[in-house]
């Protein structure tokens, strides 16, 4: 199956783009399957918190937001599939973002099964926080057509300890290529886990299909809460620009890649001399206070 990313030399750089940046949580859950909030008080929380869209992700099941959106707030269909994972032998769980017309996933379908029918419905199938889920790259490597894997999953975090998934997004992106990395809260609203992981997406179409279409092309950067304010490949190096930050790294393939550290939030600014065997190049930033931010990987 050809891939379902963009084919753009820019792509998974939004700082080489034009438009404005819009915060969004791309996963969540509400009453319509094991939520404590209703989908309306779901959505109004996002909404009041300052968030510019949001996808309702319930298990199983695709919930009608359209009546949810205001003319600052987006709404974007969703859906969390499970099924049996063949490489594993445990439950997958992939996120349908975007989907249009199908009500309801099965838990018959394998997961290319899922994502096959994510992508001819012209939504963006992710795999769900992996690290959790006990997949590994080598597993993933044999499927088609998914954009990304959440590369941070809050509720995971809060309740197990098993938030982060960048070693495995690291491997895949060494093993197979390019694929985005998204953070997501996955709230429950039953353990605090709201607000704690989102996408900044860049650009000026300011409707759900927009927003669709620039998480496609990989123009978005991940945070839970540290700014990445730009990302330039200029003069045989790459320039990064972040808000008050204690670690930057520019990770790459291999032994590849450089880190800067300071007491405090005091960095603002870090430069990585290319040497021609990056092969990828993606950028993670850490505050005082352990929050990260990431950026889609750039591809040499």
């Amino acid at each position: 199956m050809e891939s379902q990313l963009s084919n753009t030399s820019d792509g998974g750089n939004p700082f080489s783009s034009d438009g404005e940046w819009h915060r969004g949580n791309l996963h969540m859950h509400s009453t319509n399957s094991d939520g404590a909030r209703s989908p309306e008080d779901a959505m109004a929380w996002y909404c009041d918190a300052g968030y510019d869209f949001a996808v309702l992700s319930d298990h199983r099941v695709v919930s009608d937001t359209t009546a949810l959106a205001t003319p600052d707030f987006i709404t974007i269909p969703g859906i969390e599939m499970h099924g049996p994972d063949p490489f594993t032998g445990e439950p997958y769980h992939i996120l349908g973002i975007g989907v249009k017309s199908f009500e309801r996933s099965d838990d018959a379908w394998g997961p290319q099964e899922a994502i096959d029918r994510v992508n001819a419905d012209g939504g963006l199938a992710v795999m769900a926080h992996p690290y959790w889920l006990g997949q590994s790259a080598f597993d993933m490597r044999e499927l088609d057509g998914f954009v990304g894997m959440e590369v941070f999953n809050s509720v995971c975090d809060v309740t197990r300890g098993k938030g982060f998934s960048n070693i495995t997004w690291d491997e895949y992106l060494l093993q197979s290529g390019r694929t985005w990395g998204f953070a997501t809260d996955d709230t429950h609203w039953k353990h605090g886990a709201e607000g704690r992981g989102w996408v900044m997406v860049r650009t000026n179409d300011e409707t759900s299909a927009g927003i669709v279409a620039a998480l496609r092309r990989g123009e978005f950067y991940s945070s839970m809460g540290p700014e990445i304010l730009d990302v330039r490949v200029e003069s045989g190096g790459v320039r990064v620009q972040t808000s008050p930050v204690s670690r930057i790294t520019i990770v790459a393939a291999r032994a590849n890649g450089s880190n800067y550290r300071a007491v405090s939030d005091q960095l603002t600014e870090a430069t990585h001399e290319l040497r021609g065997t990056e092969q990828y190049l993606r950028i993670e930033i850490e505050d005082k206070d352990g929050r990260r931010a990431w950026s889609n990987p750039l591809m040499f």
